[in-house]
């Protein structure tokens, strides 16, 4: 995944949300979720926000199972590897 710019993690490093570049708005808010399996972060159902609240408010809506754990931290993106779900 390119042009990431920004990238916030549960406590667990499970759950989080990332800003990318973007043409349009300038930047975008995608909801992301750990894939143990390949050891990846995978935005959720290709979801995106125009800002971060709206991409933090999608884990606290009741008609899914994602349920963050504590408070979201940035983090280093340089070192995590990204792939968008299909």
């Amino acid at each position: 995944m390119k042009d990431i710019l920004a990238m916030w993690l549960d406590e667990k490093g499970m759950l989080g949300v990332i800003e990318r570049k973007d043409e349009r708005f300038g930047s975008s808010y995608h909801p992301i979720q750990a894939d143990e399996k390949r050891k990846e972060m995978v935005i959720i159902n290709n979801l995106w926000y125009t800002t971060y609240t709206g991409a933090r408010h999608y884990f606290r809506l009741n008609t899914n199972d994602y349920r963050v754990s504590g408070r979201m931290q940035k983090v280093d993106v340089v070192h995590r590897a990204l792939r968008e779900s299909s």
